[in-house]
């Protein structure tokens, strides 16, 4: 089924769509991945500042994975709602 929508909610779904996907495809900076890592294969030997550092890593990689998974399942949505749109932007 076809759904017909006006040039401005094509819009709106279009720049919402390209949102979505632009989160969804996200992946940390080379540079804050390497730090991740080298902090996480010390994590019984850093110092307190250090141990911060990691653990505010962690949450900030948690948090960008939620809203990863969380804008894959709207673009679907969005997909799936108007079909016609996301195939012909």
């Amino acid at each position: 089924m076809s759904v017909v929508i006006d040039p401005t909610q094509r819009a709106a779904v279009l720049k919402s769509l390209a949102a979505h996907r632009r989160v969804a495809a996200y992946t940390l900076p080379a540079a804050l991945d390497a730090r991740l890592l080298y902090l996480s294969e010390r994590k019984d030997d850093l110092s307190a500042d250090e141990r911060d550092e990691l653990l505010g890593l962690v949450a900030f990689t948690q948090a960008r994975s939620v809203e990863r998974a969380e804008a894959e399942l709207a673009a679907r949505r969005l997909t799936d709602a108007y079909p016609e749109v996301a195939a012909h932007p």
